[in-house]
């Protein structure tokens, strides 16, 4: 893996205390991209200096002033590494930020971004005894929308691949094109995780002439302000900002009661199902529940497969159900969605049973060792109790649920890292629950399934040993 280390420059006062920190990093895995954004006299002669010694790890632009956020793109869209480590024209990496990095991204493959810690240094890049000005700490949300907007600094490495499905680098032309490091820092988020990693890889420095004081504190009062209300209208969220300083507090808007008709639907097939015909059975219940063809896509029965088709289309909720499930399923959609609208919920999903009347998934929970189960376990689904309730579920399973669009788009889809289904869908269920989403487990509803897990509770061991290091840090979704 190689890291692109990036620098739009400006002021060259401090610049070759940064190079010079680059270029002896303890690992080798890094080119380093530099482009002088009509800075000043000093920063062109160390850039030019540089460029003539045609260090292949480096490469160097010259351009007129576009503005940081631009300057950015510009580099970004240039360079290769599979990660990205922004870093300012007056700041310092020590020596190991690169080596530590690699080994935190290859421990964590699911990461979007990896944040670490910082120290404040002064002119002279003497550590100062300085408390950090913003929090070290997972990200808060409301109803799917983060509420602390200024819980970011550097340094952070962000993959390319997750950078790559957002819109990039962008700011506001009235602050200079600043706001981009908190934009881009949302929009990760909406396509992955933030890992945090506790350890000082980058020193940033105190100065009477950084931007920030260009910047103003209204100023920044005034981005983030923005870049809140621009995400709730990219996600789709009904909630309107209601606080002029983060963390910020949001009111729920009115939304309509879910119908049928807003159903995007996914069937998840294998190759037996197709030719036994369960696919067009169901598709056909589908239809004649109102639902159009196209609305209605058939996948694969793999995590990628299953997510490119619950990211397309564009009604309000998407049905994800398995072929194998019975097309008299369909008649239950109706009693769902009015459960998810009478309680708030974002995502839900119903009881399932065999074809023996044995109850398959129910009650979903996790052991204390997260493992995820559910309270069936064969009972006759005509036993009542517990199971005809609806509760909040801890995750949904992957023959049935129904989603809202906006926790697809605030969440990312299914991570593609798993391999099976079920692993997914429970990872999808904790993301969506991080960021305050509600599941429900509607046990009114009893769908059935002509090929059912007869065990309710399976899941790989490769699933259940990603789930668990991706979980580790937040033991509080799993209680």
């Amino acid at each position: 893996m190689i890291v692109s280390i990036e620098t739009p420059v400006f002021k060259g006062r401090m610049l070759q205390r940064l190079i010079d920190s680059v270029l002896h990093q303890s690992s080798p895995h890094w080119h380093y991209s530099l482009l002088w954004d009509g800075g000043d006299e000093e920063s062109r002669r160390i850039l030019e200096e540089l460029e003539r010694e045609k260090n292949p790890q480096v490469t160097i632009y010259f351009a007129e002033n576009r503005g940081i956020a631009r300057a950015r793109r510009f580099l970004s869209e240039h360079s290769q590494g599979e990660w990205i480590l922004p870093v300012d024209d007056d700041d310092v990496l020590p020596f190991h930020a690169v080596e530590r990095f690699l080994e935190v991204a290859a421990e964590r493959p699911w990461a979007s971004v990896i944040r670490a810690q910082r120290k404040m240094i002064d002119e002279q890049g003497k550590v100062l005894d300085a408390a950090p000005w913003f929090p070290f700490e997972p990200r808060h949300y409301q109803q799917g929308m983060v509420t602390d907007l200024m819980n970011h600094t550097h340094p952070y490495l962000m993959k390319r691949s997750a950078y790559q499905r957002t819109t990039g680098w962008e700011g506001f032309e009235d602050f200079g094109f600043a706001g981009e490091d908190c934009d881009i820092y949302i929009k990760l988020e909406e396509v992955g995780t933030i890992e945090l990693f506790d350890e000082t890889l980058y020193y940033y420095r105190i100065h009477n002439n950084r931007a920030s004081l260009v910047l103003t504190e209204h100023g920044a009062y005034e981005m983030w302000r923005r870049l809140a209300d621009k995400a709730i209208a990219r996600i789709g969220l009904p909630l309107k900002r209601a606080s002029e300083r983060p963390p910020f507090t949001y009111e729920p808007l009115p939304r309509a009661e879910p119908t049928v008709a807003m159903l995007d639907v996914v069937i998840a097939a294998d190759d037996i199902s197709r030719t036994q015909g369960g696919v067009e059975r169901l598709s056909a219940a589908f239809r004649a529940a109102g639902i159009p063809a196209a609305a209605i896509q058939v996948a694969s029965r793999n995590v990628h497969a299953v997510n490119q088709a619950m990211q397309q289309g564009a009604r309000p909720l998407v049905c994800l159900v398995d072929a194998a499930i019975r097309p008299e399923a369909v008649t239950g959609l109706g009693a769902i969605l009015r459960s998810m609208h009478e309680n708030g919920s974002d995502l839900a999903a119903p009881r399932l049973v065999g074809e023996d009347g044995t109850a398959v998934w129910a009650n979903p929970r996790f052991e204390e060792n997260k493992r995820p189960v559910s309270a069936a376990s064969r009972q006759n689904a005509a036993s009542g109790g517990d199971q005809d309730r609806t509760t909040d579920a801890a995750w949904v399973n992957e023959k049935f649920m129904i989603t809202r669009r906006e926790v697809i788009r605030a969440v990312g889809g299914l991570d593609e890292g798993f391999d099976d289904l079920r692993g997914a869908l429970v990872d999808f269920s904790l993301r969506a629950r991080q960021r305050r989403f509600r599941c429900s487990y509607v046990g009114g509803v009893a769908v059935a399934s002509s090929g059912a897990d007869r065990d309710p509770d399976a899941l790989g061991a490769a699933a259940l040993e990603r789930l668990r290091a991706k979980w580790a840090e937040y033991p509080d979704l799993f209680a």
